[in-house]
């Protein structure tokens, strides 16, 4: 694996402007939908907007996926490197999960019992990544980490632009690498969903006419997972599955901060409020369009700092990236916790 373009990567290249384009037409269609059925989020203290938005924007981003993925030959998944009808059909199930929350609500035990639901279904696609320490750990360590990285994203759907922006990144990052596995299935499925993303912005960013919703920012990070646990699997063994992990490392440190510092303050880690680091950065820098602007280029440079530990699959270039951003998360997390935050009571029961 090279940080050169995969010779495999070319002819699937043009997925992801398929995806666009598809994207583009879809969402708009997406938005008088979700008006006609109801699926609007109304303004409320610890939000952003003033006014009643869309939010199917997750169902429009995997129908364009699927349609882009289909052009681009998907009809034949026997090289993929897991049983693909479970990981889809998990995936499914995220989705699902969010559009009934979205539209009715749901109690967190409720839909943490039907995120369990698509990681079983994860589980049995089997991919289960391998941390050498035992087939115990290796499962439990997989839900803990799917789980996870659901509700992070989840959490981070919290600024316009903000979640389809990183994961069109990041999902472009995994492709790159599952293209240099000769992986090509699994890496036109990740540029339709990158396409299909970064179709949906204009539509989210900078002003929103319709969200994800949950049902797109559970069924995103489910497939953020699926990804990373692909290329943990099939990616260079050894050194390089760190690379995978720093992929999604603005994510995982987001949730962390705010679970710890939530804790911290004697505060329900459920309650939401504008106290996730890009509030803080917002703040700091006074522009929310600027602030994701900046987490978008982080989100790059974290990507082109995982392909190049997994490409190079040593210890030395592992360690000291491993390292860095550690150092660097610590004290954004420092300077971070330090900025005053506007809290809010819990969001009323939808009904």
């Amino acid at each position: 694996m090279t940080l050169a373009p995969p010779p495999a990567l070319v002819p699937l290249i043009a997925v992801a402007p398929v995806a666009i384009v598809l994207s583009l037409i879809i969402t708009p269609i997406a938005t008088r939908l979700a008006w006609a059925l109801g699926y609007l989020d109304h303004p409320e203290a610890r939000k952003l907007h003033t006014s009643a938005t869309a939010l199917l924007g997750g169902l429009g981003i995997l129908v364009a996926a699927v349609l882009a993925a289909l052009a681009g030959g998907i009809l034949h998944l026997d090289r993929w490197p897991v049983r693909e009808y479970p990981l889809l059909s998990g995936a499914m199930v995220a989705l699902l999960i969010g559009l009934w929350d979205d539209r009715f609500g749901m109690h967190p035990l409720l839909k943490l019992i039907g995120q369990g639901l698509a990681v079983v279904l994860f589980l049995a696609s089997g991919a289960i990544p391998d941390f050498h320490v035992g087939p115990l750990f290796n499962v439990g360590a997989t839900v803990l980490v799917t789980v996870a990285l659901m509700n992070a994203t989840n959490f981070l759907d919290n600024m316009n632009g903000m979640v389809g922006g990183l994961s069109a990144i990041a999902l472009t990052a995994f492709a790159w690498g599952s293209a240099s596995r000769g992986a090509t299935n699994v890496a036109v499925v990740q540029l339709a969903l990158a396409g299909a993303c970064a179709g949906f912005l204009p539509y989210n960013f900078p002003r929103a006419r319709i969200f994800l919703g949950d049902a797109g920012s559970l069924f995103l990070g489910y497939s953020l997972a699926a990804s990373a646990a692909l290329a943990f699997m099939g990616g260079p063994q050894g050194w390089g599955q760190i690379g995978p992990v720093i992929v999604l490392g603005y994510p995982a440190f987001d949730m962390i901060f705010v679970v710890a510092t939530r804790r911290r303050e004697g505060r329900k880690v459920s309650q939401g409020g504008k106290d996730h680091t890009n509030h803080r950065l917002a703040s700091l820098i006074k522009c929310p369009k600027r602030t994701v602007l900046l987490l978008w280029l982080l989100g790059a440079v974290l990507s082109a700092s995982g392909l190049a530990v997994q490409s190079l699959n040593r210890p030395l270039p592992a360690l000291l990236m491993s390292a860095l951003w550690l150092g660097l998360f610590l004290m954004a997390g420092r300077r971070l916790s330090s900025v005053p935050i506007e809290t809010s009571p819990p969001p009323p029961t939808k009904s």
